[in-house]
């Protein structure tokens, strides 16, 4: 498998259901147990694994008190001193991969990681030999992020009331007002809160800024992300960073959150009243620029915000014609489902927009939903779904 072929959302989604599944409110213990047995049967294919192990530090020992699971083999010890030499390296990078040349006493071609509130567990996978680096670095430190995080939610879930609140208190009270354009946006969380996120900022009568991303994930976790973000946003706009700068600092900003949810789709831009606009797309679905006779897809930029801290992220041009529309959204718009499990998609949201072409964007966004909502069978989205519509007026 390459680098390609890993979709980092779609592995947190997978395995943010692996968590639902989950009997709720477990012990540590009991959750790293059915995590590891998942995680060999359900994700063997996407991170390569053979089989794992878990261990439990006691009296300054590493004692297997799961496993092996998966593949038969032996080799796997069944107590580890924490002062072996190979606990420097894995209390100081908390995940390791260890190639085939690395000496680690379970064995080379293997990824360990140390779990619970005080790394007082081991998490270890034997791993097929055509492993992905960047693919089981990313998967590992979110799986170590969430699990350890789900534990801690479970002690101040009563915080939730005041995520709510936090980010209700982020989004936009109204739509902006932009000479010579028409601008709407809305954002309908899956939960009481949400990881969607999306705003406006007039810098001046000639420059409106604007973003909408997805913080992987719902609920808690993803709500203050969406908040960092933000702040983050606004704050580099305060300070007249460069847009390149903006994207770069808040990329390391995520790279460093000890948030379970720890990346995000980003599209954040800066259109001129006369039209010019220039743009970065972190990983999210492009924005739709529809023309007379065209429709182009906004997707220069780079790789989504979290995983890598020195991603480097590229400017897109774009100008914006009278008569022209834009139209960015996340991916619960496009992603769900009717009654025999096809997607809305990308193709139906076009004709869509094409159909109510000159409409007002608040009209339009209206229509957006009522589409989205009627293929759904009648359901709210399961996603969190936004959507943001900038009409050149003629």
């Amino acid at each position: 498998m390459s680098d390609t072929d890993f979709q980092p959302k779609l592995f947190y989604r997978k395995f943010d259901s692996l968590l639902v599944r989950i009997e709720e409110n477990p012990s540590t213990r009991d959750l790293l147990f059915q995590i590891l047995d998942e995680l060999v049967q359900s994700f063997k294919s996407d991170l390569r694994i053979r089989s794992g192990c878990i261990y439990h530090m006691q009296f300054g020992s590493f004692r297997l008190v799961r496993g092996p699971v998966g593949e038969p083999g032996g080799g796997w010890p069944g107590t580890m001193s924490k002062d072996e030499p190979v606990f420097k390296i894995l209390y100081r990078h908390k995940s390791y991969i260890f190639d085939d040349s690395e000496a680690a006493p379970w064995g080379g071609n293997s990824i360990a990681t140390m779990l619970g509130d005080f790394d007082e567990y081991l998490l270890v996978f034997r791993l097929d030999k055509d492993w992905v680096r960047e693919t089981l670095q990313f998967s590992m430190n979110t799986i170590r992020s969430t699990i350890n995080l789900s534990q801690s939610t479970n002690r101040f879930s009563a915080d939730m009331q005041e995520a709510f609140e936090i980010q209700k208190s982020l989004l936009p009270e109204s739509d902006p007002k932009f000479e010579g354009y028409d601008i709407s946006g809305r954002s309908v969380p899956a939960e009481r809160v949400g990881g969607d996120l999306y705003d406006f900022n007039i810098l001046d009568e000639e420059i409106l800024s604007f973003a909408i991303g997805d913080a992987s994930g719902h609920g808690l976790p993803a709500a203050l992300l969406a908040r960092d973000i933000m702040t983050g946003l606004r704050m580099g706009i305060e300070n007249e960073m460069k847009i390149s700068g903006v994207i770069r600092k808040l990329n390391r900003v995520i790279h460093q959150s000890r948030l379970s949810t720890k990346f995000v789709s980003l599209v954040f831009g800066e259109l001129e009243r006369n039209g010019t606009l220039v743009y970065i797309n972190a990983g999210h679905p492009p924005p739709l620029h529809f023309k007379k006779d065209a429709v182009n897809r906004l997707d220069v930029g780079g790789t989504i915000l979290g995983p890598l801290s020195d991603s480097v992220f590229k400017r897109g041009f774009a100008f914006m014609d009278p008569g022209d529309t834009l139209l960015m959204y996340t991916d619960g718009i496009i992603e769900i489902t009717g009654g025999d499990g096809e997607m809305f998609g990308e193709a139906r949201l076009i004709d869509l927009m094409r159909r109510h072409r000159g409409e007002p964007s608040h009209v339009v966004i209206d229509e957006i939903y009522r589409s989205v909502i009627e293929f759904g069978g009648g359901d709210r989205p399961k996603d969190d779904a936004s959507v943001i519509v900038i009409q050149r007026l003629d």
